[in-house]
């Protein structure tokens, strides 16, 4: 892992997808290989929890990991099917719901201040 490229036109969830995607492809993570949690990539990459979140549906969506509520990131270990797509796309909405609950949480402690 690395950090992020201020000169880089792709957005910072999109370096972070890329980072990881080369090493899912160069074998570095394995199929089965768990992913850096989401607090390990915010440290690591200095972003916010959607930004971590965002990479990693990026690659969920891309077919090339698994996610597993409380469990973690995966890399897949068989081909993708139309059951890992409505998985995908309730974890997808899942993702969506946590986003928008940490923003009216943040509104709520801004307005309280």
């Amino acid at each position: 892992m690395g950090k992020l490229d201020p000169d880089d036109e792709r957005p910072p969830y999109q370096q972070i997808a890329d980072a990881l995607r080369a090493q899912i492809e160069s074998g570095e993570l394995a199929p089965g290989d768990q992913l850096p949690a989401i607090p390990v990539l915010t440290s690591e990459y200095d972003v916010s929890i959607g930004t971590a979140r965002s990479a990693l549906t990026a690659l969920r969506d891309d077919g090339l990991i698994v996610t597993r509520q409380g469990k973690g990131s995966y890399v897949r270990t068989r081909p993708r099917n139309a059951t890992d797509d409505a998985d995908s796309d309730m974890d997808e909405l899942r993702h969506s719901v946590e986003a928008l609950t940490e923003r009216v949480e943040a509104l709520e402690r801004k307005l309280a201040d």
